[in-house]
């Protein structure tokens, strides 16, 4: 049976679109801080974001939802699921910084099809479809083709779950230095965004979750990137790369 991805990509954006509008409109109460353990923040907002969007995509799908906050929800034997980012960069959010998404996908084992990427803040919905297209606010986008890396800019940035010793952060630090200019916003789903668009050449993080990327992911996919995601399982921490395919990571 052939699977209807722009009838999947409509829910997602429905459902991102509901989740989106309450995160605008309950900002003064949605952004106090309910938990901190060590560079991991959460805030009012994730739980009931999440509720929002999991109980729209229930509503037109069976399939199982890996979600940031409450992990696995239960639904058909499918080999396709989604993956719930309720709110990519909380700390923005709660603070007044603009580069904050609600980021939905829809995934088989670590290859993201279908994702929605969506910034109020910044009025940018980012959609797409993995080898079909991808949109921004229904605007066609396209990977760039800078080749050079010291012509181009990396999106990059230090998830809460990466190891911080002094190995690997000068083996962070060689990576930075391979590009003209590098840019850490604080939210993995607007970084992958940005290199869909034209906006950059590439991404790189290691340490992250499938939920902080995958919507991204699915959206460069679909604008003719190169996605690679590495990592045992969907449910644990990743290395992610995202370029041009032009630029070399």
């Amino acid at each position: 049976m052939t699977t209807d991805f722009p009838r999947l990509l409509a829910l997602a954006e429905r459902a991102a679109a509901r989740a989106s509008g309450a995160l605008v409109a309950e900002r003064n109460q949605w952004r106090v801080v309910d938990a901190e353990e060590g560079r991991e923040v959460k805030v009012r907002a994730d739980r009931f974001a999440e509720a929002l969007i999991v109980e729209t995509l229930q509503s037109e799908s069976a399939y199982r939802i890996l979600s940031e906050e409450i992990g696995w929800v239960s639904g058909d034997e499918s080999d396709l699921f989604w993956v719930v980012d309720p709110l990519d960069g909380s700390v923005n959010y709660a603070q007044g910084f603009p580069h904050w998404a609600v980021s939905i996908a829809l995934v088989r084992g670590l290859s993201p099809l279908v994702g929605v990427v969506d910034c109020p803040a910044l009025g940018e919905r980012f959609t797409g479809i993995a080898g079909q297209g991808a949109w921004l606010n229904g605007g066609a986008i396209r990977v760039s083709d800078v080749a050079d890396p010291m012509r181009g800019i990396l999106m990059t940035g230090i998830p809460a779950r990466a190891s911080a010793d002094a190995e690997t952060m000068a083996a962070f630090a060689q990576r930075l230095a391979r590009w003209r200019k590098v840019r850490m916003i604080g939210s993995a789903a607007c970084a992958i965004a940005a290199v869909a668009a034209g906006r950059a050449e590439a991404y790189h993080e290691t340490g992250g979750m499938l939920w902080d990327v995958a919507g991204g992911c699915a959206v460069a996919a679909g604008a003719g990137a190169q996605v690679t995601i590495d990592g045992a399982a969907p449910d644990r921490p990743l290395d992610v790369r995202v370029t041009n395919e032009a630029a070399p990571l």
